[in-house]
């Protein structure tokens, strides 16, 4: 039985973990907060108390690890992304490489396609440009260097870059249809990424099983701007159209770009959710 440690069990830490439980791994899981812990106590076998932004962090679980997912974020009220992002990551990358075992180790960093920021709706590859003079894409993108930047030959890195999230809990379409008529103060005309559930558990899986190496965008093949998927939404149950903004607010952090997936998908992955508008694939 090997081991996979999932740094971080929010919405999709708890799914991957509860994923690789169910295929035999032996699965530890951190939280920061108390009333987590214990619900962590039903999705992996062995749950710890971890806050990455404190400087005494014990990460001797790190040793005996085979895999390690890290999927991370700030509150939900946006605070904390210089802990996380910044301190954070450093403090884990620092665990990572003082590690006295020297089996192999594979880390999978769950990263966002909105590094891309505003590429007016091109095309962009794992290869192009990303966006630093946003505050908080500069430090994701620092985020992802520093720990693909660990010189470990005993330690392998892997970056998936998500878009939006979907799934169970998250039903977009629903959402979406809730807005119908509404004004909602967003650019209509900015394509974002999207990423299914199934295919995030799917991926991280895929990069494990298959030592992925280096930064793989994981999105969906939907590029739609906001405007025509709400407007499709919206026509097939005879809703009125949601109402967006025709540009960003000033200084709003924003996204325009088709996020191509052909890189992991000649790896061998295949989506199980093409896109939300289409029924999940067994």
């Amino acid at each position: 039985m090997s081991s996979y440690s999932v740094i971080g069990c929010g919405y999709v830490g708890s799914f991957v973990a509860a994923s690789m439980k169910n295929q035999g791994h032996y699965v530890v899981g951190t939280t920061r907060t108390s009333q987590r812990f214990a619900e962590l106590r039903n999705v992996v076998n062995e749950p710890i108390s971890l806050d990455l932004a404190q400087q005494d962090c014990d990460f001797s679980f790190l040793e005996d690890q085979h895999g390690l997912l890290i999927s991370v974020a700030p509150t939900q009220n946006g605070d904390g992304y210089q802990g996380v992002f910044s301190n954070g990551i450093r403090n884990l990358a620092r665990a990572l490489r003082c590690r006295q075992s020297t089996h192999q180790l594979h880390v999978t960093y769950i990263s966002s396609a909105g590094v891309y920021g505003d590429q007016q709706g091109e095309l962009v590859t794992e290869d192009s440009p990303v966006d630093c003079l946003n505050p908080v894409n500069a430090m994701l993108v620092e985020a992802e260097n520093v720990l693909l930047t660990i010189d470990r030959p005993d330690t392998s890195i892997c970056v998936l870059r998500l878009g939006g999230i979907y799934g169970p809990g998250r039903d977009m379409v629903s959402m979406i249809k809730q807005a119908a008529g509404e004004s909602i103060p967003k650019n209509g005309n900015d394509i974002p990424a999207w990423s299914g559930i199934f295919d995030i558990t799917n991926g991280v899986s895929f990069a494990f099983n298959n030592q992925l190496v280096g930064i793989y965008n994981l999105v969906d093949d939907m590029q739609l701007s906001r405007r025509q998927l709400s407007n499709e939404i919206c026509d097939i149950d005879g809703l009125p159209p949601v109402i967006w903004a025709n540009e960003n607010a000033p200084g709003a952090r924003s996204m325009n770009a088709k996020v191509t997936n052909d890189k992991i998908k000649t790896k061998g992955f295949r989506l199980s959710s093409p896109s939300m508008l289409m029924p999940t694939l067994v």
